[in-house]
């Protein structure tokens, strides 16, 4: 299981926060099939996060890499080991109360990472940082990219690279937007959408790998 932290970040000043995290929780709750996957339902922890639980490694990627784009979150993703799933889950659906303290502690560390995304592994109860699981530094390093990637590219790269996702090809796309092949071929570079859909897909295989590790 995977556990998101969303933390707004300090440039949003105190009396918009609310409102945002208000915005946010609603959105994912009344829209859950824009998360994707099993979801627990987000909830507001305390005055500037949000957090829940997802199943799926694929959508929580893609969740995460959408988050990153608007620069106004920092993101603690806990990857859950499936032999720690009993504790994971509470009444009301979110993540479980220890999961949920440590993961909101850890979340604001998240603001000042590169790409704004810290993670954390979760193994029989304990918590272990990157230093501390080796095999967690590729997929957080991979991620925090994968983020950075994201904030930097366009708003007309990530409109053609939506398109191609959707089944549209460069001719296609080109139409749509109005501009020439070669321009949306020039967009999809620029932003690396290509090579960053692969990584991603690569990325989301390594983490279901890992929270799928028995002992």
């Amino acid at each position: 299981m995977l556990c998101v932290t969303l933390t707004l970040a300090n440039r949003v000043p105190a009396e918009t926060a609310a409102q945002t995290i208000d915005q946010l929780v609603t959105s994912l709750n009344v829209h859950p099939d824009a998360v994707g996957g099993d979801v627990s339902a987000f909830k507001a922890i305390g005055q500037r996060q949000v957090q829940g639980c997802l199943g799926s490694a694929d959508e929580t990627v893609g969740f995460i890499l959408s988050a990153a784009r608007s620069a106004t979150w920092g993101v603690h993703l806990a990857l859950v080991e499936a032999q720690g799933e009993s504790w994971t889950s509470s009444a009301d659906g979110i993540c479980d109360r220890q999961l949920q303290e440590h993961a909101l502690a850890s979340g604001k560390r998240s603001l000042h990472a590169p790409g704004g995304v810290t993670m954390e592994l979760v193994r029989e109860g304990s918590f272990y940082r990157t230093n501390q699981a080796p095999e967690l530094g590729p997929i957080e390093s991979t991620l925090q990219l994968l983020c950075a990637i994201e904030r930097r590219r366009s708003e007309e790269g990530q409109e053609a690279g939506l398109m191609i996702n959707a089944g549209r090809s460069q001719t296609q796309a080109a139409q749509l937007l109005g501009v020439s092949q070669q321009a949306v071929s020039a967009r999809l570079q620029a932003g690396y959408w290509y090579e960053s859909r692969k990584v991603a897909y690569w990325l989301a295989d390594q983490i279901e790998q890992l929270i799928t590790k028995t002992s």
